[in-house]
């Protein structure tokens, strides 16, 4: 897989609705694929793909203000006492469609960085859902993803957004982000002299 760009890295560990997030690298836990096929060759997204071009979800911009989304979408935090006042928010909506097109989800959780809204993770409920996802990823980026040596990671780059798909190898229910690169790189950013204040404390 090639080396990707440290603008575009991203590190997320969540427990199940109870999501924590630290920047790093792009990084979902490897594991190998569950019903998920590999495609062994990368490319880049086309320029001007539908996913890339709209730069958005569900009829909304990356990049929307929270204030501007609250009234179009039914939306719960995901946070506790230890991520109040975070510039991070991760929320659900309550009125949420668990479908993308065809495929059935389990779950969808959208991130607001600095009160844009930011990136989205969304949650497959089997292999043969997760393989329809990582399909439909390809027609929406405009080309095949890059893949790790083990198979299980898959990440399309685009100019304006990318995403990223992992499956649980035992069940083959995936997880995939995707997510504004600009507001990823200034997330990045805090991310890295936030570590470096808590470091001068130590």
């Amino acid at each position: 897989m090639p080396a990707m760009s440290s603008s575009l890295a991203i590190r997320i560990s969540r427990g199940f609705f109870r999501p924590a997030v630290m920047a790093g690298i792009l990084c979902i836990a490897a594991v190998p694929t569950g019903g998920v096929a590999v495609e062994p060759e990368a490319g880049p997204a086309a320029s001007g793909a539908p996913a890339d071009k709209g730069n958005s979800f569900r009829g909304v911009a990356f990049g929307t203000p929270l204030a501007k989304v609250q009234p179009l979408w039914q939306l719960e935090p995901l946070s506790d006492d230890a991520t109040q006042g975070s510039p991070l928010k991760l929320f659900i909506r309550n009125d949420e469609t668990k479908n993308l097109g065809g495929i059935t989800l389990q779950e969808i959780v959208y991130y607001f960085f600095e009160e844009s809204f930011y990136a989205v993770e969304i949650f497959t409920t089997d292999g043969s859902q997760t393989e329809i996802l990582r399909q439909a990823a390809d027609i929406a980026f405009g080309g095949r993803p890059h893949v790790n040596k083990e198979g299980n990671s898959f990440v399309w780059l685009g100019k304006n957004a990318s995403m990223q798909l992992n499956a649980n190898p035992a069940t083959g229910d995936g997880r995939a982000l995707i997510f504004n690169n600009d507001l990823q790189a200034k997330y990045e950013r805090f991310s890295v002299e936030a570590a470096k204040k808590a470091a001068s404390e130590f």
